[in-house]
């Protein structure tokens, strides 16, 4: 792999990386629901095991792409149970 496609990678993982409950919250409300995910929803959210969301350290840590697959995936068996 060459210098330019290994800082390609890394900018684009730096991209897809969200820190902290408030950064995840925000991505959650406006690019997955539309409504409103404070800081405490994504700790629950994590405390439950039901979303993609890590720890580093004492921080929480997620990727926009895991949660927009996760997403993606919740609708998609919502509508075949619904259907």
């Amino acid at each position: 792999m060459d210098d330019q496609s290994e800082k390609s990678d890394e900018r684009a993982l730096a991209d897809d990386l969200l820190f902290g409950a408030e950064q995840i919250a925000a991505f959650m409300a406006t690019a997955l629901t539309g409504t409103n995910v404070g800081a405490d929803d994504v700790y629950y959210f994590r405390r439950s095991g039901k979303w993609p969301i890590g720890k580093l350290g004492k921080d929480l840590i997620a990727s926009k792409a895991a949660l927009t697959r996760h997403a993606r995936k919740a609708v998609a068996d919502y509508k075949t149970d619904a259907a």
